[in-house]
């Protein structure tokens, strides 16, 4: 894949750094890295944002129609790799981060410098990943400035 020049040119498009809260039926929470989301409507307001097919995240997306998005800051690289291995239910990967829950009751992390809040409306599987469209319906900005997927050096493209 090192030699592959859509690869590289993926590469070059860049997202903020976020963490996808959600919880099972059963109100287990957790939370999963994610480098892509944009805004696909303004009135009402909708977001998207790809899950990995196989992942928690994408069950307990399915299970309630809800998730929230904690939009990570700078110097956070840490924080966001301990969100990218495997999450099993029940592995408690928000153990030990301070938490906060809203109207949806996902979880939203207190270090964020942005959070929001969704409804899903609709979703989409175009191949490995599935997007999930959600109307928001809560959130905050706070001080900070979010970081990028390439200024941690970390890569998620190809």
């Amino acid at each position: 894949m090192a030699d592959d020049p859509v690869s590289a040119a993926l590469k070059n498009v860049h997202y903020s750094l976020l963490v996808v809260g959600s919880r099972s039926a059963e109100g287990e929470p957790n939370g999963m890295t994610a480098n892509w989301l944009t805004q696909v409507s303004f009135d009402p307001r909708v977001v998207a944002v790809a899950v990995q097919a196989g992942a928690v995240t994408r069950e307990n997306i399915d299970a309630t129609g809800v998730f929230s998005i904690s939009v990570l800051g700078e110097g956070t690289k840490d924080l966001a790799l301990k969100f990218t291995k495997k999450s099993q239910h029940g592995a408690g990967r928000l153990e030990g981060e301070p938490v906060s829950t809203f109207e949806t009751g996902a979880p939203v992390l207190d270090q964020a410098v942005a959070w929001f809040e969704c409804r899903v409306v609709d979703k989409a599987e175009p191949g490995d990943h599935v997007v999930f469209f959600g109307e928001v319906i809560g959130g905050e900005s706070r001080e900070g400035d979010a970081t990028t997927l390439s200024a941690t050096g970390m890569s998620y493209a190809g």
